[in-house]
């Protein structure tokens, strides 16, 4: 036992010098907040003392990350640990790493005002292609100078006065080799945050505060770097200039009339491609019956389209009016923590309450911290549910229990609210309830999972209908992204996107299609809805609204290294540099005769409008001009 006490004496004298590190991150944290007060609500001293508490979990991971080679230089049992020239080594390791990390957090101090983020490494390549504006900088932020250098001054002297001394001869190499054997697992937990589902990344800082805006009190600059270097980052092409591109996705504004205050209710339903939606398929026997009924309600275009393959994909465009144009999804790129503006905040600025539902596990998919950074004031999953019975073993809760306490929730709300539903049934494994699965043994496991869910749908509207907030509700039917597709299809580059968009509103049913030759898509929800509602401010919106008799409707779409823009029956695809292929997809699904020749004008259309669109999304990334520390308009300077 004496052996295994003088072991610990390396890893008491690690976890002293790395108490360094933390105080010295602590003070930078206050510079950072003292120096952008502005960017912030103001805070009682109690509320900043919590932001801090929590702010050790993230800081915890860029140390750990940070100090890697310093920390196995305490914890692996070499034998020449106690001679000068390996403390030496240490201390160089201790310096030149935590410098660099105490020199990324005072820059950005400074910095922050820019792009109202913590800075990854698309802002570092912008710095230093900006060395012409350095002089300024440091003239502007003298004093951030200053206190890089009492910080590594005070690196190098508290580093000195935290030298413990070992009393006893050194312990044994199998003592020192079971503290290593020990402490090994405290450090990658330490390295991940935590136990949660994923490891701790810069987009969960909104789950500790309520006002998104103090998310990056709670995060770091060099947790931010070290993630932003494992995602891809966008430049920002050159196509047209800035005016050109600002003029074809303008600020737009209703009409000056009062507000409609219904509530919105959008359903987001888990892989409700056409190709799995009976509505679609003639003939057929429907998996989605009710879906059927209800969907030739609605008002929809003949087409609609999904903006990306995936979940999140899908629920970032819904929810906030951005397409998929990046290899990662929002949520897990390299801009995961830039500020954005939809529908919640746009509504909830109106007094709405707005609310987001996923009966998943905690931590699926990023889609709490997504919905605290894009407006949403709560947000409910399987922790909120709290019945075990109802989990399914996989994802989270039954579709058929989880509707009904949506139901049952928002109808505690005061009116108008904004809820959003994202179910989950209808997913692989394809497993339903057991009653379920016996009553419709004969089919096919993934066509029986639409089928719940199908079900599931149909028992919320029958709860719906006895509720007095039904009949002021404007309800968008769609889907996140296409599924597996039934028996026989074929996914081409335009139908593996095709999913149904339908608003419906019990006060006032549609009865026919909005247009014989329009599209629509997933960004084109958000402003659909503004205009239904005659939302009184201005915004910004890449997508267009079905209810504007003068849009003509376009589907964007990007996977592969390809870009993509529908409109009509015709496709154009474009690789970044130029355009490679222009088809007609409803004649020619599979691409066999190229068009861009034969129609020269058409091309050209398309692939300006598509450029536009490119330029647009990259800079508004890039700066972090999807919405401000104020929530200012999309994309607005």
């Amino acid at each position: 036992m004496q052996g295994v006490l003088r072991a610990t004496h390396y890893l008491a004298q690690l976890l002293l010098r790395l108490g360094i590190v933390y105080l010295l991150f602590a003070i930078c944290r206050l510079v950072f907040y003292l120096a952008n007060l502005g960017a912030f609500p103001e805070l009682a001293g109690g509320d900043l003392l919590t932001i801090f508490l929590a702010a050790l979990r993230f800081d915890t991971v860029a140390i750990v990350y940070t100090n890697a080679l310093f920390i196995l230089s305490y914890l692996v049992p070499l034998p020449w640990r106690d001679r000068d020239w390996y403390r030496k080594g240490q201390l160089l390791l201790f310096l030149s790493f935590n410098f660099l990390a105490l020199l990324l957090e005072l820059i950005d101090a400074g910095f922050f005002g820019f792009s109202f983020r913590r800075s990854g490494v698309s802002d570092l390549k912008m710095m230093l292609n900006s060395f012409q504006v350095t002089p300024r900088y440091l003239l502007d932020y003298w004093y951030l100078l200053l206190l890089l250098f009492a910080a590594l001054y005070a690196l190098h002297w508290l580093y000195h006065k935290t030298q413990l001394s070992r009393r006893g001869p050194p312990a044994s190499g199998w003592s020192q080799l079971l503290v290593f054997v020990l402490a090994l697992p405290l450090g990658i937990l330490a390295a991940r945050g935590g136990w949660q589902l994923r490891p701790l990344m810069p987009i969960m800082a909104s789950d500790f505060v309520e006002d998104v805006r103090l998310a990056p009190l709670v995060s770091n600059t060099t947790l931010s770097m070290i993630f932003s270097t494992q995602q891809r980052v966008l430049q920002i092409p050159n196509y047209l200039p800035e005016a050109a591109v600002d003029r074809l996705f303008p600020v737009r504004e209703a009409p000056a009339d009062t507000m409609l205050r219904k509530n919105v209710v959008i359903l987001v339903l888990e892989s409700f491609g056409e190709a799995n939606v009976g509505y679609f398929r003639d003939g057929d026997d429907s998996p989605t019956p009710f879906f059927d009924s209800l969907y030739a309600r609605c008002w929809k275009t003949p087409v609609a389209f999904a903006n990306g393959l995936r979940s999140t994909q899908g629920i970032v465009a819904i929810t906030t009016g951005i397409p998929s144009l990046m290899e990662e999804p929002l949520m897990f790129s390299a801009y995961q923590s830039n500020r954005t503006q939809g529908l919640a905040d746009l509504l909830g600025r109106e007094g709405y309450t707005t609310a987001f539902f996923h009966g998943s596990n905690p931590g699926s998919m990023l889609f709490e911290s997504f919905a605290q950074r894009s407006g949403f004031q709560y947000f409910y999953d399987k922790t909120d549910y709290a019945n075990e019975a109802d989990y399914d073993g996989n994802w989270g809760i039954w579709d058929r229990p989880f509707f009904q306490y949506f139901a049952r929730t928002i109808d505690d709300y005061p009116e108008p609210f904004f809820a959003q539903f994202f179910s989950l049934t209808s997913h692989h494994p394809y497993a339903v309830e057991a009653d379920f699965a016996a009553a419709y043994s004969n089919l096919d496991p993934v066509i029986r999972s639409y089928r719940y869910t199908d079900e599931a749908l149909r028992q919320f509207f029958a709860t719906a209908q006895t509720m007095p907030w039904y009949s002021n509700t404007l309800f968008v039917l769609c889907a996140d992204h296409v599924g597996p597709g039934r028996s026989g299809t074929q996914f081409t580059r335009a139908n593996r996107y095709r999913i149904p968009i339908g608003f419906f509103d019990p006060s006032a049913p549609a009865t026919s299609a909005i247009s014989e030759d329009k599209i629509s898509q997933q960004i084109d929800i958000l402003p659909s809805i503004l205009d239904y509602l005659h939302y009184p401010g201005p915004y910004r919106s890449l997508g267009n609204s079905v209810f504007d008799p003068e849009s003509r409707g376009y589907g964007y779409m990007y996977a592969e290294g390809i870009y993509q823009i529908v409109v009509g029956s015709h496709i154009l695809l474009f690789d970044g540099r130029g355009t490679t292929g222009l088809f007609d997809y409803q004649n020619d699904p599979f691409h066999q005769h190229n068009l861009m020749d034969e129609r020269p004008e058409l091309r050209r259309r398309l692939e300006n409008r598509l450029r536009a669109l490119i330029q647009y999304h990259h800079r508004a990334m890039v700066r972090n001009k999807w919405a401000d520390g104020k929530r200012r308009m999309l994309g607005e300077d």
